[in-house]
């Protein structure tokens, strides 16, 4: 576990706390930017058209979806106050997300993130992610509302860093990995949201391709970890 990170103890008692500070919460997510910048750069036609790990999404349906995402992000940072009481942590925020998306019926369907919009998606990604690159050496340490939740910048920075590094995994046929710092918070948060760990000689890919549902638990796997049945995917 990375210095600044901290979870609950035990396993199988529940959902356990994951609070990130600013600093690896930024680190990581600046890592993981950097990764994005230089595998846009391998992204054409006949790629955008490929399948991706995101069952039912093209290469380019992830990529407007990583897009509307990093939108919604520097916004949200240019709004950090000094003091307040957080809501949620890096791993809860995504199962309390989940379930207003699915109470609300708006689970987005791959069609919904594939319409027609200005510039091609390449360049627009390309664009968001090079602001945000920009925008976080400035943003100071605080609180964000972010989602319906109130967040510290720590874990708000934590959790995109986690869905750019899950999505980067989506992109199958792009060979460059994500940043280290991103997949083991990504890691954390499928564990954290579980209330269970993954096995410890599985490495973060592994573990994270598992614990969001990229790849299924075999049969012989949960003959060996019985306590990983029902658990994983815990994140979508």
């Amino acid at each position: 576990m990375g210095a600044g990170t901290s979870t609950g103890t035990g396993a199988g008692s529940g959902p356990l706390p994951l609070a990130v500070s600013h600093e690896q919460g930024r680190e990581a997510l600046l890592a993981e930017l950097a990764t994005w910048s230089q595998l846009l750069g391998a992204v054409d036609a006949e790629v955008l058209a490929a399948p991706s790990r995101c069952a039912g999404w093209s290469t380019g349906a992830v990529l407007v979806h990583v897009h509307q995402g990093l939108r919604e992000v520097i916004p949200a940072l240019r709004a950090v106050r000094g003091r307040d009481r957080p809501s949620a942590d890096a791993a809860s925020s995504w199962a309390r997300s989940a379930g207003r998306e699915r109470a609300a019926g708006r689970v987005e369907p791959p069609q919904a993130v594939t319409e027609p919009q200005e510039g091609h998606p390449v360049a627009r990604l390309a664009g968001a992610v090079d602001a945000l690159a920009a925008e976080l050496p400035h943003v100071p340490a605080g609180y964000v509302d972010f989602r319906g939740e109130v967040l510290t910048t720590g874990d708000l920075l934590a959790t995109r860093a986690v869905e750019l590094a899950v999505h980067h995994l989506d992109l199958d046929l792009i060979g460059s990995p994500p940043a280290a710092a991103a997949l083991r918070l990504a890691r954390l948060t499928c564990e954290a949201l579980a209330g269970t760990h993954l096995p410890v000689d599985w490495d973060d890919t592994t573990a994270v391709l598992a614990g969001s549902g990229r790849v299924a638990l075999t049969g012989a796997v949960l003959r060996e970890h019985p306590r990983l049945q029902g658990a994983f995917p815990s994140l979508g």
